[in-house]
């Protein structure tokens, strides 16, 4: 009873919440629903939370995606992420700028006030210069005035301010400038001289009372510290962002999104060390032709549909990497050669049941030859896993002697002996098989090449 209760308290709690909250439009949504998204405890559904988390997300995203700022089309792209990186570094030291002129009215002097307003106008003309994609101006303008309204600050009113940290700033700012090393290497090394140059200057000129000198002191380290260490942290967060960028670049195939050759090692070592590994050789029949008939953009159409319907019908353990050109290998951890086969008949079938569609419109017919190896586990997985590709090559260019389109696995290859024997028979009569699909493919005549082109690979809607 006491339950049903509290369900009832809850649904009335949640009716009251949406008759407040919901526009008329989702109140009819609700009522035709009839469904209330607490249970009998009164607490909302994991489905509902889950939602509700995932639109927290999204806001939380877009808000990210409103404050950034856009990026001049003149930029290089790897220079994006410190435009936008610098343009906040503008912003607040603008906003340090204004800040300023409410800790100079402590002192009772106007020349150090007209500085601030000058170092406020080049702040400003800083921003201009880096919203037209002048990084390298703007941040000159940004840190040279910064440098010099410290000397002149540090003249006229003591060392014991905290300016001489502003340098420190501007020449933080030149180190990681997006210029080249020498320029770095000139700029910072002129404003460390130019500090040291103003060290010499008799000052102070004007007495202002201690307390402003310690307060001064005090807001200048922190400011300082504070800009270093968010542009140093924020540097640093790019840097690992664009290393992961890079490793995931190395370790997946750019068209089709497969795992790379670099990857293919690892993978492969890493399942050879756990148990036995199935090795899957498949190359697609007649790439080439389909290259030179239909262009390259729709070769690349294939190759991206093959890796989709490959991965489809691959188990999640399995790992999908292309070798190269048209040729992708299939990591299955197993121990069972029959599910082998199989495996590799169903990815077959999968290639063969339905036609491949272009985005011309057209249908295109696309086979695979398949080769099959196993082997493992093993210590020594870096000499193992060489020997498997190529037997699963071996296999594949089996596949493609005996008519293309099929299945060949290594241990149904015959022996070396029969292999050597059948080539030299061959070599003997001076004769070989001819292969009916490449004579398909190599008509005699323009005329004959186009039409045997059409009627092999492409089919009307």
């Amino acid at each position: 009873m006491r339950d049903t209760q509290q369900w009832r308290a809850a649904r009335l709690e949640w009716k009251r919440k949406v008759d407040s909250s919901c526009s008329d439009s989702m109140k009819c949504v609700h009522e035709a629903h009839g469904k209330c998204p607490f249970n009998e405890e009164g607490n909302m559904a994991k489905s509902d939370r889950r939602r509700t988390d995932e639109r927290s997300q999204d806001a939380f995203h877009t808000a990210l995606l409103k404050w950034r700022w856009p990026v001049p089309l003149r930029l290089a792209e790897r220079h994006a992420s410190l435009y936008q990186l610098f343009m906040w570094v503008y912003i607040s030291s603008l906003g340090c700028q204004l800040g300023y002129f409410a800790l100079l009215s402590l002192q009772p002097y106007p020349q150090p006030v007209v500085i601030n307003v000058f170092g406020t106008l080049f702040n400003v003309f800083a921003i201009v210069l880096h919203r037209k994609g002048f990084l390298n101006a703007g941040l000159l303008m940004l840190a040279v005035p910064m440098s010099i309204k410290a000397a002149l600050w540090e003249y006229q009113l003591g060392a014991g301010g905290g300016f001489e940290y502003f340098h420190i700033v501007a020449v933080f700012f030149i180190c990681i400038a997006p210029m080249s090393r020498m320029s770095r290497l000139v700029f910072s090394g002129s404003l460390l001289l130019f500090y040291m140059g103003s060290q010499y200057f008799v000052s102070p000129i004007y007495f202002v009372p201690y307390e402003f000198m310690s307060l001064a002191s005090i807001v200048n380290l922190v400011i300082s510290a504070t800009f270093i260490a968010v542009v140093a942290v924020q540097i640093g967060w790019e840097a690992e962002q664009r290393e992961k960028r890079y490793r995931r670049d190395l370790r997946h195939d750019l068209l089709t999104g497969a795992l790379s050759r670099f990857a293919l090692q690892e993978e492969g070592a890493r399942m050879l060390k756990r148990g036995g590994l199935g090795v899957l050789m498949i190359d697609v029949d007649h790439f080439k032709a389909i290259n030179d008939t239909q262009g390259h953009a729709i070769g690349d159409e294939v190759l991206v549909e093959l890796t989709q319907r490959l991965r489809h019908h691959l188990r999640g353990s399995d790992q999908l990497c292309r070798q190269g050109g048209e040729e992708f290998v299939a990591l299955c951890p197993s121990h069972d050669r029959e599910g082998l086969r199989h495996a590799a008949e169903r990815l077959l079938l999968s290639i063969n049941s339905r036609a491949f569609t272009l985005s011309n419109g057209q249908l295109l017919r696309v086979s695979v030859s398949i080769g099959i190896a196993q082997g493992g586990p093993a210590p020594a997985a870096e000499s193992l896993l060489p020997d498997l590709l190529h037997r699963a090559d071996q296999a594949m260019y089996s596949a493609k002697r005996q008519g293309r389109n099929r299945v060949v696995t290594v241990w149904d290859m015959p022996s070396p002996a029969a292999s050597s024997a059948l080539s030299t028979s061959t070599a003997e009569t001076g004769s070989v098989e001819p292969d009916v699909s490449a004579l398909q493919l190599a008509p005699h005549s323009r005329t004959d090449e186009k039409r045997s082109a059409r009627d092999v690979y492409l089919l009307k809607r």
